[in-house]
């Protein structure tokens, strides 16, 4: 009998789980444009609207050659350490018994782990802006401000048509 209800939960977890990680793979649903929504972030095209001298460009070229190098190191070790995680979870999830700690320990470290490397992206970002004058920093917060706006406004008509059509 313990067998079988192995098998019936991962019958329903398995399919759930591996339909989660498509779609997230696969950046979101339509609305998400592979990912690409309403974030704010520096994108190099924004930086190409901002006039900059040959020097900051060059300037801005070094930080992201090191950050891609730093990346690539890191990238494999943190998809690595990822997918460990993600199996923990299953593990966890599949258990006969669930264990609270071990849960909390593992979400913990997930935090942690998705805090460092929101304090990495915002150490390039900061380094980024710091080649930049006052002006520049100014046009930049402003084209940011525009596209979110403009992302808002296009997320608020996706919502009030979809309230239509359920409606």
């Amino acid at each position: 009998m313990a067998m079988s209800k192995k098998w019936l939960v991962s019958a329903l977890v398995l399919p759930l789980a591996l339909g989660a990680t498509t779609v997230m793979a696969k950046g979101g649903d339509k609305g998400m444009k592979g990912g690409h929504g309403c974030h704010g972030d520096i994108s190099s095209r924004s930086f190409r609207q901002l006039d900059l001298t040959d020097e900051q460009k060059a300037e801005l070229e070094t930080i992201r050659s090191e950050m891609k190098e730093s990346y690539k190191g890191k990238g494999t070790e943190m998809r690595a350490q990822m997918k460990a995680n993600k199996a923990k979870e299953r593990e966890l999830v599949l258990a006969a018994d669930f264990n609270e700690q071990e849960a909390q320990a593992l979400a913990q470290e997930m935090v942690e782990q998705r805090a460092n490397m929101q304090v990495e992206k915002m150490r390039v970002q900061h380094r980024m802006m710091s080649v930049l004058t006052a002006e520049q920093k100014d046009k930049l917060v402003q084209m940011q401000d525009e596209r979110m706006q403009k992302c808002e406004q296009k997320m608020e008509k996706k919502m009030e048509k979809k309230r239509a059509n359920n409606g």
